[in-house]
């Protein structure tokens, strides 16, 4: 028996916000317990049901199921559709079932497609973890099996929720649902009813980069229907194909297909007297099953299999509550579960701006800290950063920079949902110039080497390559050379950086057997000429270490890879006005006694592509 979607205008509110499935079978001897959470600013609150399983003792830990119900549902429907509460009551589950308001959405669907509420921190994914935080501190939670499920816009809210939440939840089910970012406004909804929303590999890297720090693997189980006239079927397979790419990511932060939408199984099966199914498995990188695709042929919008005591189900279909607690069970959370807040805790976060404003020369890097776990939120261009969708968030604070004039709002929200009241300050940048020197190549680009093992021998190179490292343990020097001359005498310099770009070549093991990489600068040539000479190897620079390469996630290697360092206040008086500033560029603390050579290359000012070259950017008053 199949309980249909229904048409018309309500139809067009189901296509706005993706509708979805919903229910529950009869209750066995379980109990509701009702509740609500609030997070501060101008997001609201939203109520919940908990289904407590039979049986259930505080001496025990249980694992938690969040289902997230679709457009015109609430917690009740939802659970008499999906039939989730028996499984429950088998199994022993608590069972979170999250109510989207009218208020918040005429229709209660959740708000899937808008900014401000697909990111960690903000909006109803605050809510909802808010609510399995709470539910942590007032029952005995088995913290490394926490899970999010939900039908066609709970679904889409289910992914959004392994984006925002990955150290929280250890698997996510999608039914009838859609990819993270499918939308990002109202009316992108309409497009992404017809063609299942954009390219996943963009959102699949969107995923994995709202994920941030927090960036682990993320299982994830979907089910579609292959006649779905309200969200196409497609995005069934752009639900799985993110997931795919966000899972690739997380596995070695590569976009390298360790983890794809190939399946690596595929299984053919039917449930008696309803519709057949394919059932398709895609593997880890070292083989595992990772994520799980259900197409089910010939249903439309709907539940697959649940009950029809709730709405919007299609009892034809597969179990997917059973199939979804079945996957869940395979998954327990791969690391460190955040702290649940204590729901006593009724004190807004403390949030510090260091410096407070004021006008500054050429850039200003401005420090936001909380004195707890918080969500730092903050705006530049003049919203209200509780509520903008150009906002930005700071995991537990951090730094920003501002080179121009800037009015910075910003707020702390921590995990209970207090927040602080709305920072405003404004930082004036004095007028100022940036100007960029590409190095000039030819002789005066390139490394020396440092004498041979018999001390009479110098060894320098030029033109082709800018190293550093060894040689067969004979240390290598890069040199790179900026004609700074069309600098204004009477300039003040505020600020300058050092870019230099990969040219592909790394030889033996540099960068697990050293410091750091510096940068030394000379006012003016190294030798008795600018042109590279063996000596340059040892020659006084004006200042050393006047910048450093401070270590990040550059793909050490790759061809056309960018570093930046920004040289020291003390640095700036030596680059030349009137002529030519060097650079040597080495290595501190190399282990050079392998026998073997060690380096790394970059372009120098002769690289064939222009935006390869090294690069000197001053900015001066």
């Amino acid at each position: 028996m199949r309980n249909r979607f229904v048409s018309g205008a309500l139809l067009l509110a189901l296509v706005l916000a993706l509708v979805g499935p919903v229910g529950g079978r009869a209750e066995a001897a379980g109990y509701w317990v009702n509740g609500s959470f609030s997070i501060g600013g101008s997001n609201g609150s939203r109520n919940y049901k908990l289904w407590v399983p039979n049986g259930y003792s505080a001496q025990n830990a249980y694992p938690v199921v969040v289902l997230l119900h679709g457009c015109t549902q609430d917690a009740a429907d939802y659970a008499a559709g999906t039939a989730f509460n028996d499984i429950a009551d088998t199994e022993g589950i608590l069972v979170l079932y999250p109510e989207q308001s009218s208020q918040a959405q005429m229709n209660k669907c959740w708000n899937w497609p808008l900014p401000e509420h697909q990111s960690r921190g903000s909006g109803e994914p605050a809510i909802i973890a808010g609510m399995v935080n709470k539910i942590r501190t007032e029952y005995t939670v088995d913290e490394d099996k926490m899970y999010v499920a939900g039908g066609s816009a709970g679904g889409c809210m289910a992914s959004i929720m392994g984006a925002t939440y990955p150290d929280l939840f250890s698997a996510i089910g999608i039914a009838s649902g859609c990819q993270y970012k499918t939308a990002t406004s109202v009316m992108g909804s309409f497009t992404a009813a017809s063609d299942g929303g954009p390219d996943p590999d963009g959102t699949g890297q969107d995923a994995y980069n709202a994920m941030g720090t927090y960036a682990r693997r993320m299982p994830a189980i979907v089910f579609h229907g292959d006649a779905d006239t309200t969200l196409d079927p497609v995005a069934g397979d752009k639900a799985l194909s993110q997931w795919a790419q966000t899972n690739d990511y997380v596995d070695d932060a590569t976009d390298n297909n360790t983890v794809n939408d190939t399946a690596d199984s595929t299984t053919n099966g039917s449930v008696t007297g309803g519709y057949d199914y394919t059932t398709y498995v895609y593997n880890d990188g070292s083989g595992s099953p990772l994520l799980e695709k259900w197409i089910i042929h010939g249903m439309d919008h709907a539940w697959s299999g649940g009950s029809s005591a709730g709405s919007y189900t299609d009892q034809d279909g597969p179990d997917a509550g059973t199939e979804m607690w079945r996957f869940f069970t395979t998954y327990t959370n791969p690391g460190t579960v955040p702290p649940a807040s204590d729901p006593n805790d009724s004190t807004a976060p403390t949030l510090t701006i260091s410096p407070t404003g004021g006008t500054f020369d050429a850039r200003v890097d401005v420090n936001l800290s909380v004195n707890e776990q918080a969500t730092v939120w903050y705006t530049t261009d003049g919203t209200d950063p509780t509520t903008s969708g150009t906002r930005t968030s700071l995991t537990n604070g951090g730094k920003i920079t501002f080179t121009s004039t800037t009015t910075l709002k910003a707020y702390a929200i921590d995990l209970a949902g207090n927040a602080s009241s709305v920072a405003t300050n404004t930082y004036t940048i004095t007028t100022q110039t940036t100007t960029s020197f590409t190095s000039e190549g030819g002789t005066k680009d390139g490394y020396t080497k440092a004498l041979s093992t018999n001390g009479t021998t110098g060894f320098y190179f030029y033109t082709t390559a800018v190293n550093a490292g060894d040689s067969f343990d004979v240390p290598m020097r890069g040199i790179v050379s900026f004609n700074t001359s069309s600098l204004p005498d009477n300039a003040t310099i505020l600020h300058a950086e050092l870019q230099l770009t990969q040219n592909g070549v790394v030889i033996g093991r540099p960068f697990t057997m050293l410091g750091q990489l510096f940068a030394d600068i000379k006012n003016g040539c190294l030798g008795s000429t600018c042109s590279l000479a063996a000596s340059d190897f040892e020659a006084t620079t004006s200042l050393t270490e006047a910048a450093i390469f401070e270590p990040g996630n550059e793909d050490w290697g790759s061809n056309g890879t960018a570093i930046t360092a920004v040289l020291k206040s003390g640095a700036l008086t030596s680059i030349n006005k009137t002529g030519t500033t060097q650079f040597k560029i080495r290595f501190e603390d190399l282990n050079s006694d392998n026998g073997v050579t060690d380096g790394v290359g970059f372009h120098t000012g002769a690289a064939m592509t222009s935006s390869y070259r090294p690069k000197l950017t001053v900015i001066y008053k």
